[in-house]
């Protein structure tokens, strides 16, 4: 966390030494150097121009990336490699780190200790945060020149709606309810099978890493508070992905600092990128209680100590959310000058994210269904093993490659459609391709029981199986079941 204190001076530092002021669009005409580096905000449609014309051109067009004319083969090739190198090195360390977790038969353990594999990702993740400074202040551009800014924000929304279907069992889906410890009969019928839960939580990592970096080689180093804040968003996504199999992975409270950032880091982004007025053109107040509508609903309920209290007091902190939003959009406008009419906005985010929090937990449960009447039990020959393996993780990379080549694709083409609406539709691209991707890898990395060998190799759980468990108890009793 001091690295991205101190990586966050040098990029104000840098960015005023060489008179940066480019805040958003809007300022463009008052900047000293914004006229000299960027093209406008397509404010007028310009037809025929590539990605400056058409629905919501100002939304989807990126402000901060190089003129046409200066871009070149050589801009480009830099910050696609570094965006690669990072990507493959850091799947390649959590596969080793996940392996061999899997080997020694404690892929559940998490140590206090920092181990050569949790040193080695976050020295990877430090050398290329000083790669993007470095490659900012050289050749500048992001891969934002290639790809939909719509797939940047997409790919956040996306690890943010895993991240709540993963903590299902501790915090429910409304006001911590139901959770895997409640007992009564409404919770029992209401609470769903565990079985997506438990296979995000065994492979959520390649998923995440690939959002975080994503987005991190999407922007530029900026001295922007926008761009900075982002930064320091998916630096800490990437630290709890280096901090892998140690209990501070597990911290519930940093846990919930990372998940809720983003109410803070959309904020001020919609603050800096919005209109100099209120009145429609500055669209912060969706952001912030979009955001902090799931954060009061779902996302408080991860700390232990509401368990502690008289349930009662769960619907606190939704009541003073709903006394300040009456009161914020009782003075904020539309385009037109009326107050009250824009509070429906709020429910837009959270909408998105409790749809797709079903649309994935539905799409996973079939997937595990169909699985579960496919599986074989039997102890198959090594070397097809290992041929199977490498071809499922082969897949499992393409299927990634692919969301960045649909990506670039839509930025080519230029395709016509509103920001909002192509990024609900990456959304949901990313989630079923991330879904299948994480059924690939459970092929690779099967549950094993330590104390149990066959041939010298470990007994393998039928795999559908333990991602179907509903808590460790009945994954023992199961497994002696079919033993």
């Amino acid at each position: 966390m001091a690295f991205i204190l101190i990586l966050s001076g040098l990029i104000f530092g840098l960015g005023s030494m060489r008179g940066w002021d480019a805040n958003s669009g809007y300022t463009h005409n008052t900047s000293e150097t914004s006229r000299e580096r960027f093209l406008p905000e397509p404010f007028i449609p310009e037809p025929g121009v590539k990605g400056r014309y058409g629905p919501e051109a100002t939304a989807r067009w990126y402000y901060w990336k190089l003129p046409p004319n200066e871009v070149t083969v050589y801009t480009r090739l830099f910050v696609w490699i570094c965006y690669v190198l990072h990507q493959v090195l850091i799947w390649i360390i959590t596969f080793l780190a996940q392996y061999r977790q899997v080997l020694h038969g404690s892929n559940d353990k998490y140590t206090t200790t920092i181990d050569k594999f949790n040193y080695i990702a976050l020295a990877l993740n430090v050398g290329f945060h000083l790669l993007h400074l470095l490659q900012t202040q050289i050749t500048y551009d992001g891969t934002a020149q290639d790809t939909s800014i719509a797939t940047s924000q997409a790919s956040v929304i996306m690890l943010v709606i895993f991240i709540l279907l993963m903590e299902l069992k501790e915090r429910g889906i409304l006001f911590g309810w139901p959770v895997v410890y409640n007992t009564d009969a409404c919770s029992r019928k209401l609470k769903p099978d565990y079985g997506p839960t438990n296979l995000i939580r065994r492979y959520h990592g390649y998923a995440f890493s690939w959002a975080a970096i994503y987005t991190f080689w999407y922007h530029p180093m900026e001295n922007t508070w926008g761009h900075v804040m982002g930064f320091a968003l998916t630096w800490m996504i990437m630290l709890q992905g280096s901090l892998m199999y140690t209990v501070f992975h597990q911290n519930k409270y940093w846990r919930l600092f990372v998940e809720a950032f983003v109410v803070i880091h959309g904020t001020v982004v919609a603050v800096q990128t919005g209109g100099p007025a209120m009145l429609g053109t500055s669209i912060w107040p969706m952001f912030t209680f979009g955001f902090s509508m799931v954060l009061v609903l779902t996302q408080i309920f991860l700390l232990s100590f509401w368990r502690r209290i008289h349930f009662v007091f769960r619907f606190l902190p939704f009541f003073i959310y709903i006394g300040v939003v009456v009161y914020m959009y009782s003075w904020i406008p539309d385009k037109n000058g009326q107050t009250w009419v824009r509070m429906q906005e709020i429910i837009r985010i959270p909408l998105v994210y409790y749809l797709f929090l079903f649309y994935v937990w539905f799409l996973l449960f079939v997937f595990l269904k169909i699985e579960s009447k496919m599986s074989n039990d039997e102890v198959g020959n090594n070397e097809d093993g290992v041929i199977k393996k490498c071809a499922y993780v082969t897949l499992s990379v393409l299927i990634y490659a692919f969301f960045v080549l649909i990506s670039a694709l839509t930025q080519y083409y230029d395709i016509q459609l509103g920001l909002i609406v192509l990024m609900i539709i990456f959304v949901g691209i990313f989630k079923t391709g991330v879904c299948i991707s994480m059924m690939l890898l459970k092929q690779v990395f099967p549950r094993y029981r330590p104390d149990l060998k066959i041939s010298g190799e470990r007994f393998n759980v039928s795999s559908s199986q333990s991602a179907n468990d509903h808590d460790s108890r009945d994954s023992y009793k199961t497994f002696d079941e079919k033993l």
